[in-house]
């Protein structure tokens, strides 16, 4: 009858095999996961290379002892760590994936927020026109939309608020509601200093 019993000299070493095993599981683990999420935070193409070699280094003496302990238990901490790689990657590319979504919603959110400011300062910009009398009465092509440089500058307005309703384009329409105000102070001032407009590069 064959026996179970550990070889020469390691018979009261058995019972460090499950340790020794839960020790190399944890390690395979913690080396999938900082190859997986360190080197794109730490923004070096080498880090992925040392994790590798740091945790084969630490977990092929683990596994190597429990082997020499106890084969059977050798084999079960083969198919547990493989197993662990399998699980850790597929939960740090999730993980990955979570962050890069919540980082780039994060980068559209402050890009959303610094068009809406631009946007508007073009509103204040204008409203100035219409609030203040003097600046009405001094500039009064400002609020009348039947001159031209005023209609474009209406039809940028309602292109941008569309934009930043729709969430698409609000970039191209904040720069165009921009140019458009400016063109119809440049426009004003002509008129006020007795230009036609249309003769005049603006």
């Amino acid at each position: 009858m064959a026996s179970t019993e550990p070889g020469p000299g390691l018979g009261g070493d058995v019972m460090l095999a499950p340790i020794l095993g839960a020790l190399a599981v944890l390690a395979a683990a913690s080396t999938v996961w900082l190859v997986k999420t360190r080197p794109t935070t730490q923004q070096d193409p080498d880090a992925a290379f040392w994790y590798v070699f740091a945790g084969v280094s630490l977990v092929f003496p683990l596994f190597l002892g429990v082997g020499l302990i106890n084969r059977w238990f050798g084999l079960a901490t083969l198919a547990m760590v493989a197993a662990t790689i399998l699980a850790t990657n597929r939960f740090s590319s999730n993980a990955l994936q979570r962050r890069q979504a919540g980082e780039q919603a994060s980068l559209i959110s402050s890009e959303h927020s610094a068009l809406a400011i631009r946007h508007a300062s073009v509103l204040t910009a204008w409203s100035r026109y219409e609030l203040d009398p003097a600046a009405a009465i001094a500039h009064p092509n400002m609020n009348d939309v039947n001159a031209p440089a005023t209609a474009e500058l209406a039809r940028a307005l309602a292109a941008a608020e569309a934009a930043r309703t729709m969430g698409t384009g609000y970039r191209q329409a904040v720069a165009g509601l921009e140019a458009a105000f400016r063109r119809a102070e440049k426009t004003q001032a002509q008129v006020i200093d007795g230009l036609d407009p249309h003769h005049v590069d603006i």
